[in-house]
């Protein structure tokens, strides 16, 4: 079966979380680098997100809808469950990922390391506004993981494939490191992630190296407990 080709900036945790999906079905795969917004962005996702996914003649968006799209497409190990309930989970899973966890904890890592390692002045009212819910989302967590070795059971799924660059990224803060500490089930899931063939050597683990390199605050913003 031909390549795909992802259009994005190399940068986007949600190129990421796909390309995740397609290294666990190997299926092959290039990256087109896509100026944010430019015209060629627009015409390809109208509402000016990343990535999308180019196969032959089929253009998709939506993150969601293109990792359905590889786990279907291609042969591998199925990354959705069978049954109903196990779907379900896994599918509610992504939803809260997209809608409560990237948006606080891609920002939080931006802001506590990314940010003042470019000479700006980090947020200060969101860092410390961040705190409940970061708590909430990894509590949460570490509840699911008491059921399986997955977000959605025994075996790998979309839904840890999108968690993957969220959860990796927040760990490199001060407050991620020590909420992680307080979670041995979802450190264990993190290094089982981190094990795979899909992370290791790929885009992901080289980023994630290159931020781990940036000076870290020395205290935590908030107490975490």
């Amino acid at each position: 079966m031909s390549a795909i080709t992802f259009h994005s900036i190399a940068d986007s945790a949600y190129l990421w979380a796909v390309m995740h999906v397609a290294d666990e079905k190997g299926a092959p795969y290039t990256v087109t680098p896509l100026a944010y917004r430019s015209p060629e962005h627009l015409a390809l996702h109208p509402f000016g997100k990343m990535p999308i996914m180019q196969h032959g003649d089929f253009v998709l968006y939506e993150s969601l809808a293109i990792a359905h799209y590889i786990d279907r497409a291609f042969e591998g190990p199925p990354l959705q469950p069978p049954g109903p309930r196990a779907q379900a989970i896994a599918l509610r899973w992504v939803s809260v990922i997209n809608a409560y966890v990237f948006p606080i904890m891609n920002r939080f890592m931006k802001e506590r390391l990314v940010r003042p390692a470019w000479g700006v002045e980090p947020d200060h009212a969101f860092i410390e506004s961040a705190r409940d819910a970061l708590i909430l989302q990894m509590e949460t967590i570490e509840t699911a993981l008491a059921d399986g070795a997955y977000l959605a059971g025994e075996t790998l799924t979309i839904a840890d494939s999108f968690l993957l660059p969220q959860l990796l990224f927040f760990a490199l803060t001060p407050e991620g490191e020590a909420l992680m500490a307080q979670a041995p089930r979802t450190k264990a899931w993190l290094a089982r992630m981190m094990a795979r063939a899909s992370y290791v050597g790929g885009a992901m683990s080289r980023a994630y190296d290159a931020i781990g390199q940036l000076p870290k605050p020395t205290k935590l913003a908030w107490p975490i407990t």
